[in-house]
Formats: C-alpha cells, structure tokens, sequence
C-alpha cells in the first residue's frame, strides 16, 4: 500500500510544479512578427505581439523586439519597459480608431514606472473613412513615472500624447518625434501635479506643440518646434502651469510660446519667422534671437544670468 499512494503523491505534486511552472512569469519577454501568442514569449518561442507578451512578463519585466515587426496596441497596468529594438528589431503599432498605448497603472501607483522605447506609433491621419483615424499615441492616467524615449508619433487625430492624471506624476520624454498630430503633447494634472523633462525632440505640423492646461511644470531643452505649430501654441503654459523653454527653435509657426495665464520663461533660444513669436509676456534670460517674426511679442527680463 506503501507504494501506490507515494507514486499518487508524487504525480500530484508533479502536477502542481507544472502548472506552476506554466503560470509562472518571466522578467524579460521576446515578440517577433513570426512568433505567436501561444508560444511562452521566451528568446526562441517569442509571441506575436505586445498584449499576447504583456501577461507573460513579471511586473517590472522588460519586452523586447526581435525583428522589424506591427506589434499592435496595448493597455499597460503594471511597471513595465517596452524596447522596440535598435539593432534586428524596431516595433511598430498602427493604432487605426484606437489609442496606440493607454498606460493606467492602477495597481501600487505611487511607485510604478513605465518606459516605452524605440517604437513607432502610427495613426493614420489621412484615412479618409469614418471612424479609422488614430485618436492618441499614447494616453497615460494613472501611476508615477513614464519614460518615452526615441519614439515616433506620427499621424494622430487628436494627441500624440495626453497626460491627464488625479495625482502627481513625473514625465520624460527624449528624443521623440511627434509629426501631423493635431495636438503634439497635452499635460494636466486634476490633483497636486505633473513635473515633466522634454528634451531633443521635434514638434512638426501640429495645431498645438506642448499644451500644459492645469498643475504641470515642464522644462523643454535643445527641442524644435516648426512647420505650422500654432493655435494655442507651440508651447503654452495655462493657468497655474509653469514651462522652462531653453536652447530650443521655434520657426514658422502662428505662434511660438504663449503665457497664457501661466509661466513661460525662456532662454537662449530661437525665434525665427513666427507669425507671433511670444503671446502675453515671457520671463526672459535677455539672450533669446529673434528674427523675422511678424511680432516678437514680449518678455520681461528678470532671470539672473550669473
């Protein structure tokens, strides 16, 4: 009797082990545009795309491109970084009708970080039948940092991002383009604030370039704005915002940076052939150029220079 019932136990805990097993999450996943969402996502069974390989990936895990690939959309919940590849791979996500990612880290907020690398988010803009255009790149309302770095946000019907959170948040955005989007970046925070770092990214074609609308402080550095940006402006700091634009160009556009309500300081930077170049008044370095603008507009020089 002796025998049967320990082979019994050791088919059970067998079992057990392998669904385990089978549960279990990896801290690095692999997509590639040949793979499948059946496969467990490692190196040499990679899945298919980013919301097949998201469930696989332990919190705080990494995901990464194989090849050149449409990786599709994706909803992130969970700490998480998201690398398109440099090298074999470069992720694409064509968002057609929908957000490309909607970032919404509810779980353990205060200290969940997301970055999204090495992506192209594609929105269709020109797609003439009702319903196809891509509405955001990426959308973020929930958790405490998100990274975006070396991507491109292009052809998107409403925002190429939108940060609208309930609570403070930090924003870093490097080496991005955002280009045809009706609106490049939109920050607001409904309580405390967002503080955010723009750097070496590019705002083309756009109604809007950076619009913070409520709590946001932002310092934008070495950045172009051009090629139409106008509306409420290239850059514009609402009411109870603050926005630092240093060594960055601003070129044919309606309007460069606008005060509108908020803090724009600036310095050392380019104003060349705006339509307006500052709406309201700028605090200002005393060491901007400007050029060719219909107006300059005004500033107001009380940043010390030491």
């Amino acid at each position: 009797m002796t025998k049967p019932r320990f082979q019994i136990a050791f088919v059970c805990a067998a079992l057990v082990f392998g669904a385990a097993t089978l549960h279990a999450q990896a801290t690095r996943t692999w997509v590639s545009g040949v793979g499948s969402d059946a496969n467990p996502c490692s190196r040499t069974a990679p899945c298919k795309t980013f919301a097949g390989a998201i469930s696989k990936t332990a919190e705080g895990g990494e995901i990464d491109a194989l090849d050149p690939a449409g990786y599709g959309t994706l909803t992130i919940t969970k700490s998480i970084t998201i690398d398109g590849g440099t090298g074999s791979g470069w992720a694409s996500v064509l968002n057609s009708s929908v957000n490309g990612f909607n970032v919404n880290v509810t779980s353990n907020p205060a200290s969940s970080v997301v970055i999204l690398r090495n992506i192209t988010i594609q929105g269709v803009k020109q797609c003439v039948t009702a319903g196809c255009q891509g509405l955001k790149g990426i959308r973020w309302t929930a958790g405490k940092a998100l990274h975006v770095e070396n991507c491109f946000i292009e052809n998107q019907a409403t925002q190429g991002m939108e940060v609208v959170l309930a609570a403070a948040g930090q924003l870093f955005v490097e080496d991005t383009n955002f280009t045809n989007t009706t609106v490049g970046l939109t920050v607001t925070s409904t309580v405390s604030f967002v503080s955010g770092q723009i750097e070496h990214c590019r705002f083309m074609g756009e109604t809007d370039g950076i619009n913070t609308t409520s709590n946001a402080f932002l310092t934008v550095r070495d950045s172009y704005f051009g090629a139409g940006v106008g509306g409420n402006g290239a850059v514009r700091a609402n009411t109870g915002c603050q926005v630092n634009v240093a060594n960055s160009t601003f070129a044919n556009n309606i309007v460069g940076v606008n005060a509108g309500g908020g803090t724009i300081r600036i310095s050392n930077n380019e104003f060349f052939n705006n339509a307006t170049a500052i709406v309201g008044t700028a605090e200002s370095a005393n060491n901007n150029k400007f050029r060719g603008n219909t107006t300059d507009g005004n500033v107001s020089n009380v940043i010390v220079v030491k």
